[in-house]
């Protein structure tokens, strides 16, 4: 027997003068039932992507106005959330990823809830969950997501390079992993040396916690390795990088895995809103963004990340002058459906969405 259809609420960012998009973020919000999934005194992880710094298309700061005030409101002690990136960057580790966050707007002053980085100084604190999936059988989620008492995800809408769009999908799992499960889903090998520019200074020698580094004339990362990637972060020289060997079609599997990951960490305790404006063809963890391949739409809320996910798709689509897949038309070597597809064979949501508009209502 087929599921029921999920409900995926919409509210248009179209507006009269006198009605805030915030009271829209508001509406949707609580039409997802936070006080019924929610207790006092719980914390609560507001999943964000903080955007690499000199990006300009990740989410607005101020759209979490509404949410946050919400939980606190029911007495619950919000806290903001991220984890640290494979690459080198401002989010590499939680020192420079905090300062990130605070010069992109995401500050105390502004949002009045603590800047919490989820999976520690680089990227090493972790729980594994079991999945026991088609590619995967545990998965590596990060610390302070895995621990928290209900998690509320919020998502950029936007175009992805590994998987055509990013949304709330992507951002609980590979937006949760450790830098471990992030290796785990890009790459099927460990990390790699460049020795024509590793100076053999030591530094990720010192840093292994498996002891799987050899300092010779360069470093080499033998079998040891555990795939937790603390290397990366640490060289100096940034000698050390990824295979990025896995193919996109099994990195959108593997993140539909890791998403029933975090799920069962929470025990379902998560609502997903996407944010569709400056839906930008690429990730926000590029220090620069391109114009944006469509209009701004609105705001969605639900409690299916697979139906929310594919509700703004479906939009995204509609909402282009020939109504093609402007995905598709710049990553022409992919297959977004792929995620939707596995999402049903795991038995992860539901595609089949009822999109209600609020602003109807």
């Amino acid at each position: 027997m087929d599921k029921p259809k999920s409900n995926v609420y919409f509210s248009s960012l179209k507006n009269s003068k006198m009605t805030s998009p915030l009271e829209k973020i508001s509406r949707l919000f609580e039409r997802c039932a936070p006080s019924k999934m929610f207790s006092k005194g719980d914390l609560i992880a507001i999943k964000v992507h903080f955007g690499e710094l000199g990006n300009t298309s990740f989410l607005r700061p101020i759209f979490l106005r509404p949410i946050i005030e919400t939980l606190k409101s029911l007495e619950t002690k919000p806290f903001l959330t991220d984890t640290n990136t494979l690459y080198i960057g401002m989010r590499t580790n939680s020192v420079d990823h905090f300062h990130n966050a605070m010069l992109n707007g995401f500050g105390y002053s502004t949002l009045q809830v603590p800047v919490i980085i989820a999976d520690g100084l680089r990227g090493e604190q972790s729980v594994s969950i079991q999945v026991s999936q088609e590619l995967l059988e545990s998965v590596s989620i990060a610390s302070e997501i895995a621990h928290s008492d209900g998690m509320v995800v919020v998502s950029h809408f936007k175009g992805h390079e590994v998987s055509g769009f990013g949304g709330a999908i992507k951002n609980m799992s590979m937006g949760c992993a450790s830098r471990q499960g992030k290796l785990q889903m890009h790459s099927v090998t460990r990390p790699v040396v460049d020795v024509s520019i590793c100076s053999a200074c030591g530094k990720c020698q010192d840093n292994c916690q498996s002891k799987a580094i050899d300092i010779e004339k360069t470093a080499f990362i033998s079998t040891r390795c555990v795939g937790c990637s603390r290397c990366i972060a640490v060289c100096p020289e940034k000698a050390i990088g990824h295979n990025w060997d896995e193919s996109a079609s099994n990195i959108q599997k593997k993140m539909i895995e890791y998403a029933s990951g975090t799920i069962k960490a929470l025990n379902s305790r998560l609502i997903f809103i996407n944010i569709l404006t400056s839906i930008s063809p690429a990730c926000d963890c590029y220090k620069g963004n391109d114009a944006p391949i469509t209009g701004d739409l609105g705001f969605m809320a639900s409690l299916d990340p697979i139906a929310i996910d594919r509700a703004s798709y479906e939009m995204v689509i509609n909402s282009t002058p020939h109504k093609s897949d402007p995905f598709r038309e710049i990553y022409d070597y992919l297959d977004p459906e792929v995620q939707f597809r596995h999402a049903k064979k795991i038995g992860l949501g539901n595609a089949d969405y009822n999109l209600i508009d609020i602003d109807l209502q």
